[in-house]
């Protein structure tokens, strides 16, 4: 039953991962413009690997520009406007702010026999790290750049492609998300070829 429930539980940490990852992503290349043919591409690419199950090993890699298209197809003021609507109270650029200005690195701490978590920034990254009782240094981490989290949350309405890819140039290659738990795993990084 345990085994079971942890399952689920990596699933749904890569799942949540995945959708974190392409959330931030999507949103940042709203109203984005086309990349010059001199630079090179940035891909995202994920792997999924269950070493118990014989087809459990999934590779999805994608270029930014194909993201780019997707995103574009989606009307951004009914999103924009749902979660405003959802959250009227919730001012997530001055909150982003108030984050970003505090002297302190480490936000959430919890521990316990099960699992070690920890919600920090360093000079360059804001993170979250899991580490479970069977690990002895953390088995998921989600890492995002500053300059992204400042890009997305600043209250912009319209992102422009070319500024955001600036800003994550800088960090690649650059592992996102990476989770490992009872025999699986699940890394999204993104890297320049």
């Amino acid at each position: 039953m345990r085994g079971g429930m942890r399952k689920r539980n990596l699933e749904a940490i890569g799942l949540a991962g995945l959708a974190l990852a392409a959330a931030l992503l999507a949103g940042a290349w709203m109203g984005a413009t086309d990349a010059t043919a001199a630079e090179s591409v940035i891909w995202m690419r994920i792997e999924a690997n269950n070493f118990k199950d014989e087809a459990g090993h999934v590779k999805v890699n994608l270029p930014l520009s194909l993201i780019e298209v997707v995103v574009d197809s989606i009307d951004k003021r009914d999103f924009m406007s749902e979660f405003e609507e959802d959250h009227p109270s919730l001012n997530i650029p001055k909150m982003w702010r108030e984050i970003r200005k505090m002297d302190v690195d480490e936000f959430i701490t919890v521990e316990s026999e099960k699992e070690n978590i920890k919600v920090f920034k360093d000079r360059d990254f804001f993170r979250i790290s899991i580490t479970e009782a069977e690990f002895d240094e953390p088995n998921i981490e989600v890492k995002l750049p500053l300059e992204l989290m400042d890009y997305v949350f600043e209250g912009r309405k319209n992102f422009d492609f070319q500024e955001l890819v600036g800003r994550l140039r800088g960090h690649l290659p650059l592992t996102v998300v990476s989770a490992k738990h009872e025999g699986a795993d699940v890394k999204i990084w993104l890297e320049e070829k």
